[in-house]
């Protein structure tokens, strides 16, 4: 390799299971099969780290803001992954995904405020 973290330091094993966990315990909460949860939370953790593993290669520091690139990964590829079983609109998608974007961008800053996120963005 190039010596550079394949990740961000912030990944971990334990991020990547909670993530599953709770959206397979969403998908029931919502009375959806167990399976779309995982496949949600999987397709997730997956934008998450290719955006990390790009972020790493583009330069980026482990918490550095790339604007786009730290949203739409994540957020794009388990509404890819379940829009022929919840029929999904592709404007729809796109709308999800800008308003992923907006949340993030606006509650990133709180969530650091409170210690609950390492990086404000």
């Amino acid at each position: 390799m190039d010596g550079r973290p394949v990740l961000g330091k912030s990944k971990t094993y334990r991020g990547v299971a909670f993530s599953l966990v709770g959206t397979v315990l969403a998908a029931d909460v919502l009375g959806m099969p167990w399976e779309i949860g995982l496949l949600v939370g999987g397709l997730a953790m997956t934008g998450d780290c290719l955006s990390s593993f790009i972020k790493r290669r583009l330069g980026y520091d482990s918490g550095g803001m790339a604007l786009g690139l730290d949203q739409i990964p994540e957020s794009l590829l388990p509404l890819l992954g379940v829009w022929g079983v919840l029929s999904l609109s592709a404007i729809g998608i796109m709308a999800t995904v800008g308003a992923f974007m907006v949340f993030e961008l606006i509650f990133s800053p709180i969530l650091y405020k409170f210690h609950i996120r390492q990086h404000p963005h």
